[in-house]
């Protein structure tokens, strides 16, 4: 598969997304070798960079939306090493605090409300995807990269904006990591 080309589906899933929730988005420019291939699953792949473009995206929408300024672009880069496929995305969303990097990990942390919690009072039970809400993005991005070799890195420049490393191991030296 290409991961360039499954990166830009992503991007613009959760542009969509993003579109409906605020009503715009940031561009997202996304560099690398359209015909650069390797072995690795597809929907796995789809999911991790769909949920760290989603916050890229909230992040920059949120800081920009009530501002005269242009958002910045969202930059997602794919590098093509011997040992790992590196997809770096990048944003201008003003950053984590450094206290708060360790929570991101942490199942059912999130900075935006629940969901359910704005359905309940909206009295609705609305099936259509939130942009945010529930905690399980970051977690679970990084479980999958994880269980294929790879690793997720988050590093953060609070008041500026956001790296997201998602290093993905070429599948045909990793081994299943079973107990």
């Amino acid at each position: 598969m290409s991961p360039v080309e499954v990166a830009r589906n992503a991007s613009d899933d959760a542009r969509s997304m993003c579109l409906r929730e605020y009503g715009s988005a940031p561009e997202i420019n996304i560099y690398g070798d359209p015909d650069f291939t390797f072995p690795y699953v597809p929907a796995h792949l789809h999911l991790m960079v769909f949920e760290l473009v989603k916050n890229s995206l909230r992040a920059v929408q949120e800081r920009y939306m009530d501002s005269d300024k242009v958002s910045p672009p969202i930059r997602i880069i794919v590098a093509d090493g011997l040992e790992d496929v590196t997809i770096k995305i990048s944003d201008e969303g003003g950053g984590i605090p450094r206290s708060g990097l360790p929570k991101i990990f942490t199942y059912l942390y999130s900075t935006a409300r629940n969901p359910l919690d704005e359905h309940a009072d909206l009295g609705v039970a609305d099936s259509v995807a939130t942009m945010a809400g529930y905690g399980y993005g970051i977690p679970i991005s990084r479980l999958y990269a994880r269980y294929f070799g790879g690793d997720l890195q988050i590093i953060s420049m609070e008041g500026y904006g956001t790296d997201a490393y998602l290093h993905l191991s070429r599948l045909g030296d990793s081994q299943e990591p079973l107990p």
